[in-house]
C-alpha cells in the first residue's frame, strides 16, 4: 500500500507492519546502528571484507545519495511499545555512468532474513531501475556466498566470474521489455 510518492507500507505474514522509504542524511545515527547489528558473516557478505562500522565518509555517502544518479531504500519497524524506529534492511543502486546500467546493493538485518524483504527490495530496485530508463542492473557477489547467489538466480540475473578477482562473481540482469520480476 502506498503512503504517498516515496513511502510504502508493507505487512508480514505475521501482521508486522514495515515502512520503505527513501534514505535522508538525518538517517545516519539508524543506518550506522543497523550495520553495528549486522553478524560478522553478514557485513563480511555485504562489503567484501571485515567491517565493525561505517566510516564517516561511507555513511554520509550511504545516507545522502545524489538522486540523479543513485537511490537508496531503507525498510523501518516501530515496535508496538512505540520505540524508536529500526532500520532492518537497505537496498540502493547507483547508475553507471553511460546510465545504460545500475550497480545494486541489498542486505537484510539478520533476524529479519527469510521473510521476503530481500524479495521486496529487489523487486523495487528493479522497478524504480526500469521507471528510470536503466537497461540493466548488476552486481558483485562473493563466490562463498551461496544466499546471495540463489537469490540472484531466481530473479534470473546472469553469474559469470569476475575476471579480475577470483573470489567474486559477476551478476546481470537485463530489464528489457521481456524480463520479469
Amino acid at each position: 500500500m502506498a503512503d504517498d510518492a516515496n513511502t510504502e507500507t508493507w505487512t508480514l505474514d505475521d501482521g508486522k507492519k514495515l515502512t520503505l522509504r527513501h534514505i535522508t542524511p538525518d538517517d545516519a545515527g539508524i543506518e550506522q546502528a543497523f550495520v553495528r547489528k549486522l553478524s560478522a558473516k553478514s557485513r563480511y557478505m555485504r562489503f567484501h571484507g571485515t567491517i565493525k562500522e561505517l566510516n564517516k565518509k561511507d555513511l554520509a555517502t550511504f545516507t545522502n545519495p545524489d538522486p540523479l544518479n543513485a537511490e537508496a531504500l531503507i525498510i523501518l519497524y516501530k515496535g508496538e511499545k512505540d520505540e524508536d524506529e529500526e532500520e532492518v534492511g537497505v537496498a540502493r543502486f547507483v547508475i553507471d555512468p553511460d546510465n545504460q546500467g545500475c550497480e545494486f546493493a541489498i542486505v537484510v538485518a539478520d533476524e529479519w532474513q527469510e521473510r521476503g524483504l530481500g524479495t521486496k527490495l529487489m523487486q523495487t530496485l528493479i522497478s524504480r531501475a526500469k521507471s528510470r530508463g536503466i537497461k540493466q542492473i548488476h552486481g558483485a557477489v562473493l563466490k562463498n556466498n551461496l544466499d546471495m547467489r540463489q537469490f540472484v538466480k531466481k530473479f534470473g540475473f546472469e553469474v559469470t566470474a569476475d575476471p579480475d578477482d577470483s573470489s567474486v562473481l559477476l551478476v546481470n540482469k537485463y530489464l528489457g521489455e521481456q524480463s520479469k520480476i
